[in-house]
């Protein structure tokens, strides 16, 4: 039977810590088979905090962080720190940037750099990858391309070492291309179950996540009452408007003032006036809703018009957008 590790990627090497420190918390996970990838690349002059904060986590001396090289100063400045502190080896990741014109060695900088790695004991070279600037499109020509360029510096190391890791794909080219070679994934967005795209969408995915909050007040507000502020709605009717303690402080889009949708039980209502800080109000006057009630922000079902997705569309952004947006003062519950 396999030995299964349990792969992570976060974007910074705080990021990385505080996962590390949750499975430090977790008696029943098994640190040595934890490996954290951190993206970010380091920086030379950055390389020695990098020391100091991952030493005072015990993270480098557990073998779970790996980090990102993308030019050589930086990898000559890592090894030197890992030999000042009698660090036997820490494994590395090169990224390559093969056309996104993001972070990464250029085409012409990535043979000498992983040449240089090659000599310095402490380095261990475990992955070679880079990222799609057009995973979400299928047919797109960039991605034959992509691959191309990675695949002609990579497969030569590859073939000195079988367990090299060489990873292209994000979400959206997980399940739209499947490069030969290549023996891992990111996922990033499909983790949550929202779309990497709206035009190529995934079948059958389900978001993980809903956002709820209170009706804290119900006011009955007569005809040609001023919401919000500014006024930007008046109502039309006598009304009844709830006051629910979610706004843009927490993630929810300033601009689904006067469009966005939530439910009250099973029963659409319309966002009134703007959306606040700390607040949006919402027009119940067509349901039983009273204080105290559930109102559903974000719905966890794709065809929702508050889903992440629809939100997004109405707000002209992405999901990505919307999804990580959301406050720290929103409280989590985690549930089977």
């Amino acid at each position: 039977m396999g030995v299964f590790l349990s792969w992570f990627s976060t974007y910074s090497l705080d990021e990385a810590l505080t996962l590390f420190a949750h499975f430090q918390s977790q008696k029943s996970t098994s640190l040595e088979l934890l490996k954290i990838l951190v993206l970010a690349p380091l920086v030379a002059q950055n390389a020695k905090k990098l020391f100091d904060d991952a030493r005072q986590n015990r993270i480098l001396s557990s073998s779970a962080i790996r980090v990102t090289v993308t030019d050589i100063a930086s990898a000559i400045a890592l090894h030197e720190i890992l030999a000042e502190n009698g660090i036997a080896s820490l494994p590395v990741h090169v990224q390559i940037d093969t056309g996104l014109t993001r972070a990464g060695a250029s085409l012409f900088e990535a043979p000498a750099l992983l040449d240089r790695i090659a000599t310095l004991p402490r380095l261990q070279l475990e992955g070679i990858y880079t990222h799609l600037s057009h995973g979400d499109e299928p047919a797109h020509p960039t991605i034959q391309n992509q691959f191309m360029h990675l695949s002609g510096i990579a497969f030569p190391w590859k073939a000195k070492n079988p367990y090299l890791m060489v990873h292209v794909q994000n979400s959206g080219g997980a399940w739209n291309t499947a490069p030969a070679g290549c023996n891992m994934v990111r996922l990033g967005i499909a983790l949550y179950g929202l779309q990497p795209s709206a035009h190529y969408p995934i079948p059958d995915i389900q978001p993980i996540a809903r956002l709820t909050a209170p009706i804290l007040a119900i006011h009955e507000a007569p005809a040609d009452t001023g919401v919000g502020y500014g006024h930007t709605f008046t109502t039309r009717q006598a009304s009844r408007l709830a006051i629910v303690p979610v706004g843009y402080g927490d993630g929810y889009p300033r601009a689904l003032s006067n469009r966005g949708i939530v439910q009250v039980g099973e029963k659409n209502c319309a966002v009134v006036g703007r959306v606040s800080m700390d607040q949006i109000i919402i027009d119940v006057t067509n349901t039983a809703a009273a204080v105290g009630d559930t109102v559903t922000v974000i719905s966890n079902d794709p065809a929702a018009p508050n889903c992440v997705d629809a939100i997004a569309t109405a707000c002209d952004t992405i999901g990505y957008e919307i999804a990580t947006g959301f406050g720290f003062r929103l409280n989590r519950l985690w549930v089977e």
